[in-house]
């Protein structure tokens, strides 16, 4: 099945169950583990490289692919989902897989990836085996998916036999020939003629969600609301921007939390090194702060892992969850907010307690 959207007008949601982060996996550039991922962003390392790909000045692309294997194509992604949702589903504590629904996120349809039809398949092959759910969905959303996949589980917690776990995971890839060449075509990409882009990678990352407290009592990641909205203006189809949209997410995700934006002290997102998107963020925080503060700190994954579309949400999760420890620097609440470029926008308040 599909992951449902219910309307185009994303309106502000009625205050959520809160759901907790009880498990993740992560397999990026710089680890095929969510502990060594996450290590390597907290220090903000990188493993970007030389790729096969050449810009139009004939110099090779860098990029931020993932190790451990030599596999292609979907086997490659095959790989990136395999150990991502292994690394989640071996940290749970549940008899029956077939319990636990999968809500898996790839790449937007207006990025025509070729991979979309290989997540398709795994799916199916999962339900098939009889390993998860047959309530599991798919869908092709992006980044800014995470919103829709987070409302989706949450009516799956709502149902009359509610599941003990939500495994919401993301896979994507922006290096093969047909994304790279689209977003040559654009100036989208960094490389030897463009300074203001990005650098393509690949990523799976998986987050277990549970509205249940933990057993031993120790404080977790809680998500406490989120919102979407629609932007109009993109980073190639000239419209003014204005950044209406991400501010509108913004406060639909505050608002469904109960809380306020000055409740917050840091926020993550999926920008991914563009300019535009920088731009973006600073004026929806703009638009939506109701006080002057000393600092906010604006925290990136793509520093670390290159851009990763729907694996970016996902991956933002479970890596604030570690940073929002209390002897950590991010501090107990932050705002994530993720952008794609077909408009959709997605904000998340989480709280760590």
């Amino acid at each position: 099945m599909s992951i449902k959207i219910n309307d185009s007008s994303f309106p502000i949601r009625p205050r959520p169950m809160p759901m907790r982060i009880a498990a993740s996996g992560v397999c990026c550039s710089v680890g095929n583990t969510a502990e060594s991922a996450i290590a390597a962003i907290r220090a903000r390392l990188n493993h970007f490289r030389e790729t096969q790909f050449i810009d139009h000045a004939g110099e090779p692309i860098c990029g931020a692919s993932i190790y451990g294997t030599n596999e292609w194509g979907s086997r490659r992604l095959q790989f990136m989902y395999g150990n991502a949702i292994g690394e989640c589903v071996s940290q749970l504590q549940v008899a029956d897989l077939g319990e636990v629904p999968i809500l898996l996120i790839g790449s937007e349809d207006e990025r025509g990836s070729r991979f979309d039809s290989d997540l398709q398949l795994m799916l199916r092959q999962h339900l098939r085996d009889g390993e998860f759910y047959s309530k599991s969905g798919r869908a092709s959303l992006g980044k800014a998916g995470i919103g829709v996949a987070l409302h989706n589980a949450a009516e799956l917690f709502r149902t009359s036999t509610p599941p003990p776990y939500v495994i919401v995971v993301g896979v994507d890839s922006y290096l093969d020939a047909a994304s790279i060449s689209h977003h040559l075509m654009h100036e989208r990409i960094r490389c030897s003629t463009n300074s203001d882009g990005f650098i393509p990678g690949e990523a799976a990352a998986a987050v277990a969600l549970t509205t249940a407290a933990p057993k031993n009592g120790e404080p977790s990641l809680w998500i406490e609301g989120w919102g979407e909205a629609i932007e109009v203006a993109s980073p190639i189809n000239g419209k003014p921007l204005l950044a209406k949209g991400l501010a509108q997410a913004m406060r639909n995700a505050i608002e469904s939390a109960g809380r306020t934006p000055d409740d917050y002290i840091f926020h993550a997102s999926g920008v991914n090194g563009e300019q535009w998107y920088f731009k973006e963020a600073a004026l929806a925080m703009d638009r939506v702060m109701t006080s002057k503060m000393e600092e906010f700190p604006h925290r990136l994954v793509c520093q670390s892992v290159g851009e990763i579309g729907a694996a970016c949400g996902p991956l933002t999760l479970a890596w604030v969850g570690r940073e929002m420890q209390p002897d950590e620097l991010l501090g107990p609440s932050g705002l994530l907010h993720f952008a794609n470029d077909n408009g959709l926008r997605t904000a998340i308040a989480v709280q760590y307690r």
